[in-house]
């Protein structure tokens, strides 16, 4: 019996998904290379020498973290044109909050005394002024980009979860600080910190967020 070739019909494939390796590495490169420049400032300072701008070493590391992952995933293009055009804004604004805060990180890190533990870091002793003025835009502006870019991303179950978190975190502020406030007042507490305060309201924040997107 005769038997005819049949030609194999290719399936059309779709893109392969790239690993996140090589992402989180260029993450922490742009956040090791903040860390090396702030310390060199650090150590030209001490030395008597010229520094780096205060904004230089952030504003380089940045822009290189944020130029290599621009790359990685133009070579896989296909795959990322494939996500919606939400799922790409949504990373894209994690990934560019996650560069920001880990070079702020860093160069709070560095621009510390030697002997200074995080605790005390976080909570006490001063800052440099060009610190203060460099984190503080890194903040701002990184804050304002990543959180315009991620509520245009979002769909309504996030959204929810957001806005619930965003509540809990407030009453987690309004309702120790004016009982902190009076009591310190009244010579039964120490002045009330900021800065506590605010990390018991990004905890509940994370929490409620947490729980509501993933349960």
């Amino acid at each position: 019996m005769a038997s005819k070739d049949r030609m194999m019909v290719t399936e059309p494939q779709e893109p392969r998904a790239p690993g996140f390796i090589w992402p989180a590495a260029i993450c922490f490169g742009a956040i090791f290379l903040a860390g090396i420049l702030a310390g060199y400032s650090k150590a030209a300072a001490e030395a008597g020498k010229a520094t780096l701008a205060p904004w230089a070493g952030p504003l380089i590391a940045a822009t290189l973290g944020i130029a290599g992952l621009f790359f990685y995933f133009r070579r896989h293009a296909d795959w990322f044109r494939a996500l919606s055009r939400r799922r790409r804004r949504y990373w894209t604004a994690l990934g560019l909050a996650a560069v920001i805060g880990g070079i702020v990180g860093v160069w709070a890190s560095f621009d510390q005394p030697a002997n200074r533990g995080a605790i005390e870091m976080a909570f006490t002793g001063s800052l440099s002024a060009n610190f203060a003025i460099g984190a503080s835009l890194f903040w701002v502006i990184g804050l304002l980009v990543s959180m315009i870019i991620y509520h245009r991303s979002i769909d309504d179950h996030e959204e929810r979860a957001w806005l619930w978190a965003g509540l809990a975190g407030w009453y987690a502020f309004i309702f120790p600080a004016p009982v902190w406030w009076v009591l310190h007042r009244a010579g039964l507490a120490p002045p009330a910190d900021a800065m506590l305060l605010f990390v018991l309201s990004m905890v509940a924040n994370c929490v409620v967020y947490l729980w509501l997107k993933f349960r």
